[in-house]
């Protein structure tokens, strides 16, 4: 199918946008202290010492990390990630040392190059074993989450060469994990001639241990790792472990693997407010919507930084939506945030939703949704786009829908968006149909340059297509945002999300706590620390929570004490530091000195104590 030029296509949008889609078309409207423990501890105590070779780091960490020995590392949490091959002196007792060595050296190159998908750092290899940290140099916002799916992902890749072992009568091969999170201190240590890049800390030794306890084949995760990934995983409780060396037992889970369509947590468990400071946000998305059970194209961009409430503005919709509509189709996609070096990922997710299948589907499953719904749809027309679209789905595929795929490489593009197109042709003859793009900011160029082909084609039918995202201008998805603009001119509307007023702020707090007896400078301090932001809000809460300053009576909240102050939760502190770690280095500089000398100080402080510190 052809692809309209942009020039054409930004006319045919324009044609269609009413008056009043114009004329609405923007928006602005202190952890105790620990015994610190060397990271390799368990690792020298129970087998020979071995060199590391070298450290492997994310492309994000090269940039970042330390280049020499430092007098004093950096207190950051991280996510500490052991593991090793499960009985590897018995294997390679019965194997030929070249044999074993071989094999060793290809279990190394799956486990690093998984940990090197997640944008992990690799701090050491020794012997059998791989010690990883996610959240040093560089953190994200979701380490715990990327250090769990790397941990299964190894777990798999281990397994797979295991089975190939097996099927030539060799020895089995798997590999035990341990995780956990906490806070160390990193750094590079050792001298000039000889050093790494390591992390120092009880929330190491508590990993290594985890990895010592942990059964073949599986992934075990201390407490600490678990409240932060819980909503996207299914686990086992495996009750409290006495660890060598630890005082108190831990609580550990082994991580079975991940549920179907989970996304991260955000909000409370058991509480649910009521959405507050987002009418008329929610009432302009209405208003497009409403353009589109008429007949016409729409793209809404909703627009926000961190934690200021898109998804949840967008499940309100939904919600308005179904409730009055049983008619649309809702198709969402939602980028990774260590996507944007995995082509097409944002397009599979938008498939695999429009096919009712989830990434943890089988193939089995996949190819029979992909050709159920297709030929439900197309008829006797379905076989060259299931041809397509399986193969953009990676599926195998039968000798016809192969015989089909000749020009497929060099037009890979063009014949997925001509795929995509009839599809939603005929989805949308029976109904209006939303499309939604969540957390664009992590996009992939190949997805980008897809949807930027394909939305032309979008024009005259009824499609709202959502395009939610952070104002991050550099990332490779806001070039689809940008494109957006000039492709469908006033068929566009943006919407901001800015922070919550004061007033929004405390509703917020009492609707999620109901709480009487909260002191007026507890709820202030919220307050001031969320600083407008709901997701702060919330997780504010939670830590007090968690620290027994709130407990719950029946069905309402108590304040049990005065709070004094309030530390930025820790639940928090990655999505914080990954913003810091993505400065230059002298700004980072800059950034530490204003800190410490507080939220308001005159320019000309700040200078001299640079200067001094330069000089």
């Amino acid at each position: 199918m052809p692809v309209r030029s942009n020039r054409r296509a930004a006319a045919t949008w324009s044609a269609i946008a009413s008056p009043r889609a114009r004329r609405r078309r923007s928006s602005r409207s202190s952890p105790a202290r620990s015994t610190f423990w060397l990271a390799s501890t368990r690792f020298r105590a129970e087998r020979p010492p071995a060199r590391a070779t070298t450290t492997f780091v994310g492309v994000n960490a090269r940039e970042t990390m330390p280049t020499r020995p430092t007098a004093s590392g950096e207190r950051r949490s991280i996510t500490v990630l052991f593991a090793d091959i499960a009985g590897s002196t018995s294997i390679a007792e019965r194997m030929d040392p070249e044999d074993w060595t071989t094999l060793v050296g290809e279990a190394f190159k799956r486990m690093t190059s998984t940990i090197e998908h997640y944008d992990g750092t690799i701090a050491r290899l020794m012997g059998d074993g791989v010690l990883a940290f996610f959240g040093a140099p560089v953190a994200h916002e979701d380490d715990p989450e990327r250090a769990v799916r790397c941990g299964l992902d190894m777990a798999r890749v281990i397994d797979e060469l295991g089975a190939a072992q097996r099927a030539k009568g060799a020895s089995d091969l798997r590999v035990r994990v341990g995780i956990n999170t906490g806070p160390v201190v990193v750094g590079m240590i050792g001298s000039d001639t000889a050093n790494e890049y390591t992390a120092m800390g009880d929330a190491v030794n508590v990993a290594a241990r985890m990895q010592a306890t942990a059964r073949a084949g599986s992934v075990l995760v201390a407490a600490a790792t678990y409240r932060f990934i819980s909503p996207l995983v299914d686990a086992v409780d495996v009750g409290l472990l006495e660890l060598k060396g630890k005082t108190d037992a831990v609580q550990a889970y082994e991580i079975t693997g991940l549920k179907a369509g989970a996304k991260a947590a955000r909000g409370l468990v058991g509480l649910r407010a009521p959405m507050v400071g987002r009418d008329a946000q929610l009432t302009r998305l209405r208003d497009v919507f409403g353009v589109v059970r008429a007949g016409q194209a729409r793209v809404a961009c909703v627009l926000g930084e961190p934690g200021m409430g898109k998804t949840r503005l967008l499940a309100e919709l939904r919600a308005d939506i179904e409730r009055t509509d049983g008619s649309v189709r809702w198709i969402e996609g939602r980028c990774l945030s260590y996507g944007e070096t995995l082509p097409y990922h944002l397009v599979l997710d938008l498939v695999r939703s429009l096919i009712g299948v989830s990434g943890s589907s089988d193939e089995s499953q996949v190819a029979d949704a992909l050709r159920s719904v297709l030929r439900d749809l197309l008829g006797d027309g379905w076989l060259e786009t299931s041809a397509y679209l399986g193969h953009l789905l990676s599926l195998r595929l039968t000798p016809e829908q192969q015989a089909r795929l000749s020009v497929l490489e060099t037009e890979a593009i063009k014949r997925y968006v001509a795929s995509l197109i009839l599809v939603l042709r005929a989805v949308s003859a029976r109904g209006p149909v939303v499309v939604v793009c969540d957390d664009l900011h992590w996009a992939d160029a190949a997805s980008v340059d897809t949807l930027l082909q394909l939305l032309p084609s979008l024009a005259g039918l009824p499609v709202l297509c959502i395009l939610s995202s952070r104002v991050e201008r550099k990332a490779t998805g806001w070039r689809l945002i940008a494109g957006a603009r000039d492709l469908v001119g006033d068929a566009l509307t943006e919407i901001r999300l800015d922070p919550l007023s004061l007033e929004d702020s405390r509703s917020l707090v009492s609707n999620l706590l109901r709480i009487e007896s909260l002191r007026a400078d507890t709820r202030d301090l919220i307050l001031a620390k969320a600083e407008g932001n709901p997701f702060f809000v919330e997780e504010v809460i939670r830590m007090l929570i968690d620290r027994g300053a709130i407990v719950r009576e029946g069905d309402r909240w108590i304040a049990t004490e005065r709070v004094a102050s309030i530390d930025i939760p820790d639940t928090l502190q990655g999505l914080l530091l990954a913003r810091i770690d993505r400065l230059p280095q002298e700004s980072k500089r800059t950034l530490r000195v204003a800190s410490v000398i507080g939220r308001q100080f005159g320019v000309t402080i700040l200078e001299r104590i640079l200067e001094a510190k330069t000089s």
